[in-house]
This record gives C-alpha cells, sequence and structure tokens, in this order.
C-alpha cells in the first residue's frame, strides 16, 4: 500500500477543480483515515481488512462504491469521500505500481532486503521526497492540522483517527527517513505518473456511479 503523501497527492489531484474540496481540511484527514487501524493495538491483518473494505477481485471496488453510495447524504460526506478514495488509490497501486516493484524485485539477482523491507525502503524514502518538493505541502499539513475527526461507524474510531493525523503530521519531521538503503525499485517519476493516471481512474469510476 502507498505512504500518506502519495495518499493525499491523489486527494489533491482529484480534488485540483473542485475548490471547495480543495480546501477541505476533513476531505484531506479522510484520504489517510484507512491506515489509522494502526493505532490500535494488537492490530493484525484482518483488522487492516475490514478498515480498508477489502474483497478479492473485483468486489473490492464494489465495496467501495457501496460505502460512498450509502454516505452520500450524510454531512461528513467529504470525510468519507476521501476515506474512499484512499482505497481506491490502494487497488490501483496494487495493480501498477506495486505489481512493478514485485517484479524488478523478483529479477534482482541479488537482493540486499527480504521483499518487505526493500518495499518500505523505497516507498518511505521517495515518500520524504514528495513532502519535501510539493508546493502545496505545506497548505495541506495547516488544513490536517484543523480537520475534525469523525467515526466510521463500526470501523474506526474518531480518537484512533486523530491519533494517525498527528502521527502523520509529525512522521517527517526528522527530514530523511530512517531506511538507508538506494531506492531500487520504484522511482520519483513512476509515482508521480501514477498520481496523475489515480486521478484519471478515480474520477471515471466515482462519476460512472454517479458519486
Amino acid at each position: 500500500m502507498p505512504l500518506p503523501m502519495v495518499h493525499l497527492c491523489a486527494a489533491r489531484e482529484y480534488a485540483h477543480d473542485i475548490p471547495a474540496l480543495r480546501s477541505c481540511p476533513e476531505f484531506y484527514l479522510g484520504s489517510i483515515s484507512p491506515d489509522a487501524i494502526h493505532m490500535r493495538k494488537g492490530t493484525g491483518k484482518e483488522d487492516k481488512r475490514i478498515t480498508h473494505l477489502y474483497s478479492d477481485g473485483e468486489q473490492w471496488k464494489h465495496n467501495v462504491l457501496d460505502f460512498l453510495k450509502q454516505n452520500k447524504t450524510k454531512s461528513n460526506y467529504s470525510f468519507l469521500l476521501g476515506y474512499g478514495i484512499h482505497i481506491l488509490t490502494d487497488i490501483f497501486w496494487n495493480k501498477t505500481l506495486y505489481n512493478g516493484f514485485k517484479l524488478k524485485y523478483e529479477k534482482d539477482s541479488n537482493p540486499i532486503q527480504d521483499i518487505r523491507e526493500a518495499y518500505y525502503n523505497d516507498t518511505d524514502q521517495l515518500d520524504f521526497e514528495l513532502y519535501k518538493k510539493l508546493e502545496w505541502r505545506q497548505e495541506v499539513w495547516e488544513l490536517l492540522e484543523e480537520a475534525k475527526p469523525f467515526d466510521v461507524d463500526g470501523i474506526l474510531t474518531s480518537d484512533e483517527i486523530n491519533a494517525w493525523n498527528k502521527r502523520t503530521l509529525h512522521w517527517y519531521d526528522s527530514g530523511a527517513s530512517h531506511h538507508r538503503n538506494p531506492v531500487k525499485y520504484i522511482t520519483i517519476e513512476e509515482i508521480l505518473e501514477f498520481i496523475q493516471a489515480a486521478r484519471k481512474d478515480i474520477k471515471n469510476i466515482l462519476s460512472s456511479n454517479g458519486l
């Protein structure tokens, strides 16, 4: 799954031509919130599947669409829309960049890390690069600082989401990833291309479903 800066990029691009959404604190908070499960003690993979509305195959995407349709009239829909966009971004990431990463890793005759460590080595360093280079980052950080957290009924509590927001806001304070091995399997250019492609795909799927 992509890290917070990729999710915030995807949300920002989706809202590019929607001024009210582009300046909505809760929309950005929603776009990082499915990963707030990491703030729950004793959590495991099954819990993450629940927060990400996971099912095998195409049903995963339909779960997100059903979630958004069921919540469309709620007053905090901007937050929930961000939540859904996070999961759609994960779906497209798995099909594209993550599959490409796995192929490159499997072809590496002499990897210096196991596949999980190699993945986070690359993605965390590139997430720091996005944090440093994107001109709108400070604006979004200010919006996240004022965002109101909500419960996602039966899935996450507002306290968990608030804790994840604070963790995200300070994750990049060190100025550099703690991972130090060379980035080998994903490039910043691939991530930026992915964000543009995800924007188009997400807009298409939501608009075609009346969302």
